[in-house]
């Protein structure tokens, strides 16, 4: 599934309602410039290293957010609270934009939620910027860094590189410049 789709889904509505669906996936897109469009669930929806983050729709009465965490609404309670609301979604209306700043919030409460649900039982870790772009990417053996690990700078270019052994740094380490160039390595043994 691609943004292409996520196109022709958009196409369905009536002219006003597709304006404000298109807008706030503009919004989105903004707040997360490296995720990727795809159809979930049958929703235009944003993924991070295949993780939802957030989707929206359109329907005949509304149009809807889905934070894929029925917790966020729990969260944002607050800020919600003039917003009809399912589990895990936030209607608004067809003819009015959603709000860019309660828009940054949701984000920002799905990226701490997708943040704090790592490491995985299976080792997996992944940390995510705010932007959502990928932090850091390695895996967790009880509990310490365990195996090869990287991490990233903010516009998700690779910052440094290495392995673990029972969370001592082991084999060669690579520092990248800027653009992703390794221009520093360090030995650790084994």
């Amino acid at each position: 599934m691609s943004k292409a789709q996520v196109d022709k889904h958009l196409k369905n509505f009536e002219l006003e309602q597709r304006q404000i669906l298109e807008n706030l996936r503009e919004m989105i897109a903004a707040e997360l410039p490296l995720a990727t469009e795809v159809i979930k669930y049958g929703i235009p929806t944003f993924m991070i290293e295949d993780v939802a983050v957030i989707g929206f729709d359109g329907f005949k009465k509304h149009n809807s957010v889905f934070p894929y965490s029925g917790s966020t609404n729990l969260m944002l309670a607050k800020e919600l609270s003039g917003y009809e609301q399912t589990k895990g979604s936030i209607h608004f209306a067809i003819d009015k934009r959603f709000p860019k700043p309660l828009l940054k919030k949701i984000i920002k409460a799905r990226i701490s939620q997708i943040n704090s649900s790592y490491p995985k039982r299976t080792g997996e870790y992944l940390e995510f910027y705010g932007n959502g772009v990928l932090k850091a990417i390695g895996k967790m053996k009880a509990e310490k860094l365990h195996g090869d690990w990287k991490w990233f700078r903010k516009d998700g270019v690779i910052m440094r590189s290495g392995s673990f052994k029972s969370g001592q740094q082991v084999g060669v380490w690579i520092t990248y410049d800027q653009k992703g160039k390794p221009y520093k390595k360090t030995n650790f043994g084994n």
